[in-house]
């Protein structure tokens, strides 16, 4: 049985112009920040500023270089980042990346799309990020703690939990925070600090429902615009929020029909009357990457399996994953995005114009930085949750937040994308009025 829909929202057409066909991730939140930007006529707002310069060009781009002694005894130099992109709205707050792929301009955008993640979510955080260009897959453990403690160090003078907190992002994880607490207590003559970093695992001050929660706040918002009963859904990469977002879109009585992850299948899965998640899942933790290839070989290229009908996709790999080729034969009837800019503004244009409902990044995945405001918070007050406090909370505001963009967009005659990007910039500009230009 398909799914039927519960309230799809209405969608205006799309009339966008110059719009990027192949653009960098940077390039593409810069191209619907200056959409919402025109919609606000925000120049009026701001006489005598640059407001577009303000809301694009980050507060800082800190650049240092990490040197990492390898278990060989040799000696590795590193490119490390923090951008600080706005803290209108409070302290910077955001991941650290650990990926071959990582550049300056990547990690500005990353940190952009925080500062309107957090806006539009209601946490009281401005965007900021981290990353390493390294392949963290080619390191052993005790050469991720020495590079996780190696950058604490190399950015503890910027870092602090009233200044800028990070959090795991690709290829970190709660270990890895672990071992920047552990560096950071040791810089401050040992004082513990527990809200430098989120993330954490439970036993270190860490909050319950941390690990799953961006997945299971994809699953949250994808329930505001179509019901789960049935529902066939497709999911693009099965790291720890693809794979948390199929359990519990599993749970709520959805048919998880396609993974596609050519890193840990050799390309994708299908079974039209859903796969076990809950197996591939123990097969990966204990098993490993080389036990689930084993146990479940590919059986379609990624590319055919998202030709196939779904009712929902979820694209929670990287950036710029849909394309407007790929747009153009994807057949499903709502996105969600779980990753960081997945689709590009011409597949969006595209898609949005055939009807596809897409649940903008900002908002779907910002499950993990909201119980990141958890952990923060708990820290701070000394008085910790448990799981099902925490679920629920997260619960309570993906769905305010989903349904309440979904008035906005109807509101202002606007795709859900641009009308996130607006209320995201009327909170920045509105804490910005009251706070003064200097």
């Amino acid at each position: 049985m398909n799914a039927t829909p519960a309230s799809l929202p209405s969608l205006p057409h799309l009339t966008w112009q110059h719009v990027p066909h192949g653009g960098t991730l940077l390039e593409n939140v810069n191209f619907y920040l200056r959409q919402a930007i025109e919609h606000l006529a925000m120049a009026r707002h701001f006489p005598g500023q640059s407001i577009e310069e303000r809301l694009l060009e980050p507060d800082s781009v800190i650049e240092r270089k990490i040197s990492l002694q390898m278990d060989d005894g040799s000696v590795r130099c590193l490119h490390a980042f923090r951008v600080q992109h706005n803290n209108d709205i409070g302290i910077y707050k955001g991941g650290l990346r650990w990926d071959t792929g990582v550049t300056r301009d990547e990690v500005v955008a990353l940190a952009s799309n925080m500062t309107w993640k957090c806006a539009l979510a209601r946490v009281p955080f401005g965007g900021a990020k981290g990353g390493v260009a390294v392949d963290p897959q080619a390191l052993s453990r005790t050469e991720k703690e020495r590079l996780a403690k190696g950058y604490m160090r190399t950015f503890a003078d910027v870092l602090g939990p009233d200044k800028d907190v990070a959090a795991p992002d690709m290829g970190t994880d709660s270990q890895t925070m672990a071992w920047m607490f552990k560096r950071y207590t040791e810089l401050c003559d040992d004082r513990t600090v527990p809200g430098i970093v989120t993330g954490k695992p439970v036993e270190l001050f860490g909050s319950y429902g941390r690990t799953e929660a961006t997945g299971y706040g994809l699953a949250t918002c994808v329930t505001n615009v179509i019901a789960p009963a049935g529902m066939r859904v497709m999911v693009e990469g099965f790291g720890k929020v693809g794979m948390y977002a199929a359990l519990r879109m599993q749970q709520l009585g959805a048919r998880v029909i396609g993974l596609a992850d050519p890193h840990l299948f050799g390309g994708a899965l299908h079974d039209p009357d859903g796969l076990d998640i809950a197996a591939i899942a123990r097969c990966l933790q204990h098993d490993g990457r080389a036990g689930v290839r084993a146990a479940y070989p590919a059986t379609l290229a990624p590319e055919a399996l998202l030709r196939l009908p779904s009712d929902v996709f979820l694209p929670c790999a990287t950036e710029n994953t849909i394309t407007d080729a790929i747009a153009k034969t994807l057949d499903t009837r709502v996105i969600a995005e779980g990753a960081n800019g997945p689709t590009t503004p011409a597949a969006h244009q595209l898609l949005h114009n055939r009807g596809v409902v897409i649940l903008p990044d900002i908002l779907a995945n910002a499950g993990g930085v909201i119980v990141s405001y958890f952990e923060w918070l708990q820290n701070i007050q000394e008085d910790y949750w448990d799981e099902a406090t925490a679920l629920a909370r997260l619960d309570k505001m993906m769905n305010e937040n989903t349904r309440a963009l979904i008035t906005a967009a109807a509101e202002l005659q606007l795709d859900l994308r641009t009308a996130a990007y607006v209320r995201a910039i009327e909170r920045v500009a509105a804490a910005r009025r009251y706070l003064g230009a200097q």
